[in-house]
């Protein structure tokens, strides 16, 4: 379906019929269509209505100017989507820069959210430089290549921004052999540069919002890999200290997506979580 919300048309589809989760995709540039297939599943499962939608200025929603894709307008644009929807109070659910966004949801629209899951987050730009760090010690050499281009603004069109992020994708999993049955799932994402740099330039370069984090409300889990080389568990262990009575999950054979390494635990720790 189509949301018309805040001057924008957002696509919007939905799995499942239980209790709304609101669920945010990472990945500035990409879509929220290859999340949908990997958490499909849990609707059932945990008994959810899954939401996925694609952010203003990505995927298949709307490529409006990049300037309108703010952080801040990002995050209003998440209190749109659940009135448009007529939802009340809902689950969030944040995977890696989703995360970033739902913490910042969370803490401005704290009756609007029955609780809050982040996964593969950080509270801040600090996370920058761990990633690259790491980057260093762990990446071959074409995807040291392939990272730095996508973080130095030298990509030139958003077929190289694809090609860029399939060459990294292994960086990303404890079991790299893993980045292939990932990139089966993600075949129709549609990458578009130029908000990827936008959000990198202009909004990565300003991201803090632990100062916001103690006005959390709603219980909270924060899941990390723990090798997760782009947002490392001290990013996950420093939104767990400043969000009240958080949860913090580390997933011990995981890179940046427990969800899929190690699916059967992460959803297990999901659904206790929600019981609670």
């Amino acid at each position: 379906m189509e949301l018309r919300i805040n001057g924008a048309t957002i696509f919007c589809e939905s799995v499942g019929e239980g209790r709304p989760c609101v669920c945010l995709h990472g990945g500035p540039g990409t879509d929220a269509s290859g999340l949908a297939r990997t958490l499909g599943p849990l609707a059932a499962e945990l008994d959810l209505r899954l939401i996925f939608y694609d952010h203003r200025g990505h995927g298949r929603s709307e490529w409006v100017p990049v300037e309108q894709c703010t952080q801040a307008q990002l995050v209003s644009d998440i209190e749109s989507v659940r009135q448009a929807l007529e939802l009340g109070p809902v689950h969030v659910l944040g995977i890696s820069w989703g995360g970033f966004l739902g913490l910042t949801y969370a803490a401005r629209h704290p009756a609007s959210v029955r609780t809050l899951a982040v996964v593969g987050a950080a509270a801040s730009r600090d996370f920058m430089g761990r990633a690259e760090d790491n980057a260093r010690r762990r990446a071959t050499v074409a995807q040291w290549a392939a990272y730095r281009a996508l973080w130095d603004g030298s990509l030139s069109d958003d077929a190289s921004f694809r090609r860029a992020f399939d060459t990294l994708r292994p960086l990303y999993f404890f079991d790299a052999g893993r980045a292939m049955e990932n990139s089966a799932a993600r075949p129709d994402i549609r990458y578009r540069l130029a908000v990827r740099r936008f959000i990198i330039e202009h909004e990565y370069a300003s991201y803090d919002c632990r100062a916001e984090l103690p006005r959390i409300a709603c219980p909270t889990l924060v899941a990390v890999g723990r090798h997760d080389w782009i947002c490392p568990v001290d990013q996950a262990e420093e939104i767990a200290r400043l969000v009240p009575s958080a949860e913090l999950a580390v997933f011990d054979q995981s890179g940046h997506s427990p969800q899929i390494e190690e699916r059967a635990a992460f959803t297990r720790r999901l659904a206790a979580f929600l019981g609670s």
